[in-house]
């Protein structure tokens, strides 16, 4: 069986490095359109390889062009038909995902839970003037998750929001039922360290008794009949 691959080491395979830095920023915000100054700026690329990575994605079909007064501006094409095998694959190798997650490897082993929530767990995507919203569970410090994760923030051109528990922290506030903490837990979540059955054995660990009932079994439980 075959050592599991590294999403960095896959995007390198299988793109070029301006062209998986262009087709990152791009499908982070796959609605917006994105001026040439702005690509080369946010990628940090030469603006001769930007123009040329962008005229081959153009001719594919997977950019967009179009005029917007006197300059040019990029956007994804989202009739393209890989427009979501792409997005999904970027998603998981280029996207804002993977470079959360190689920001916060140098605090991997005092991290046990790591995970987006809000607007971007749901639709995969950023959109226009949201923040990022980021959940971390260990023996960390606030300070230290920010410090980490701010060329990524530089880099997205918007605010990354941590929030930061100790283990025991997370779990007591799980345990009383935190109004904030539930609506985070019942909500869809992308993982960057971690995964549900972490989530729940941590819950489990430090909270005696396992994670309180959720939102969706309160809600079964009050849907019963009762007994005659």
């Amino acid at each position: 069986m075959g050592a599991k691959a590294k999403p960095d080491l896959l995007a390198a395979a299988l793109f070029g490095k301006t062209r998986r830095s262009v087709l990152g920023l791009l499908f982070l915000e796959p609605r917006r359109p994105f001026y040439l100054r702005e690509i080369v700026r946010r990628t940090g690329g030469g603006q001769g390889s930007v123009q040329r990575e962008l005229r081959r994605l153009t001719t594919a079909g997977i950019l967009d062009r179009q005029a917007m007064g006197r300059t040019i501006a990029y956007r994804v094409n989202a009739a393209s038909p890989i427009f979501k095998e792409l997005r999904g694959l970027l998603a998981k190798t280029t996207g804002i995902v993977e470079r959360l997650r190689q920001a916060l490897s140098p605090l991997r082993d005092r991290i046990d839970l790591a995970f987006l929530y809000g607007s971007y767990a749901r639709d995969a995507q950023l959109r226009p003037g949201s923040d990022v919203d980021l959940m971390v569970v260990g023996e960390v410090s606030f300070g230290d998750v920010v410090e980490h994760t701010a060329a990524v923030q530089e880099s997205l051109g918007r605010d990354i929001n941590p929030t930061v528990y100790s283990r025991a922290e997370f779990a007591k506030r799980s345990r009383e039922g935190n109004h904030f903490v539930h609506d985070v837990l019942n909500h869809p979540k992308v993982f960057l360290r971690g995964g549900s059955g972490e989530l729940e054995r941590l819950a489990e660990r430090f909270a005696g008794s396992g994670m309180s009932q959720t939102t969706s079994e309160r809600e079964r439980r009050r849907r019963r009949k009762p007994r005659k």
